[in-house]
């Protein structure tokens, strides 16, 4: 007899995010050994004692950390990938059904809240730095070389243009 997949997307069911990454995965790696909490002291004085609560700050430094490591170039992209992502999520203590900061609360708060501080990028920087001690980013400089080559519809046309030289530098931290 022939078996077919049971629509089972409507069910109850009790599950554990930390059963979802896997031993060896840095994101693993990265909650047990870098410490967040640096964060709220740096923070502090940027939020009002009144109002409704804000997003974590950890959070939103952790989202962007997502997004370094992993090669996430936009915000809005940012946000999906952490809604698409099991991982992401589990990292961030997010669970299934709870909501993802929207993108827009990143350029927000740049805009508006640290807009004459440099303290986002020194937080995002000592993060980097966290990251590089305990082992998962060397801070090595990369490099790429590449040949630009004109599009031709003759094969017998091809011709070479100017080499471009193209240098990534991660700064090495002490």
């Amino acid at each position: 007899m022939m078996g077919r997949k049971e629509d089972s997307q409507n069910k109850l069911e009790f599950i554990d995010l930390n059963d979802f990454v896997p031993s060896n995965h840095i994101l693993r790696q990265i909650k047990e050994k870098i410490d967040f909490t640096f964060i709220y002291e740096k923070m502090e004085k940027y939020y009002s004692k009144l109002g409704r609560k804000s997003l974590d700050p950890v959070l939103l430094f952790k989202m962007l950390l997502l997004g370094y490591l992993f090669n996430i170039e936009s915000e809005r992209e940012l946000e999906q990938e952490v809604i698409l992502n099991i991982g992401y999520r589990w990292l961030l203590g997010l669970d299934l059904s709870g909501p993802v900061p929207d993108h827009s609360t990143f350029s927000q708060n740049r805009r508006r809240r640290f807009k004459d501080s440099s303290v986002f990028q020194e937080i995002f920087d000592h993060i980097i730095r966290l990251c590089i001690e305990k082992g998962f980013d060397t801070g090595d400089v990369i490099v790429t070389d590449s040949t630009n080559i004109k599009a031709s519809a003759a094969k017998d046309k091809v011709q070479k243009s100017s080499c471009r030289k193209i240098t990534f530098t991660i700064p090495k931290y002490s």
